[in-house]
């Protein structure tokens, strides 16, 4: 079996990611879309659409290099629509 070895961008999103995944300044956020970026919270809103555009201008990235996630309310029944 062959191992692929992920490029620079794909590592920076996979780090962004497991980083999200744990920090405080995320969890912080139930219920909301946050947007992370080189392990940065760089926006935090309900509409993915333009949570993305405004992280993208704020980190001054390519749309594609934001990491946007559901961080989900304590009870689970209110995540963003």
């Amino acid at each position: 079996m062959q191992v692929l070895q992920l490029n620079e961008l794909e590592k920076q999103l996979s780090g962004d990611l497991q980083w999200a995944l744990r920090a405080p300044e995320v969890r912080q956020h139930a219920g909301k879309l946050v947007a992370v970026h080189q392990k940065r919270v760089v926006g935090v809103g309900v509409n993915r659409d333009a949570l993305v555009a405004e992280a993208a201008e704020k980190a001054k990235c390519p749309r594609q290099n934001v990491v946007v996630l559901v961080v989900p309310s304590a009870d689970l029944s209110e995540l963003p629509r």
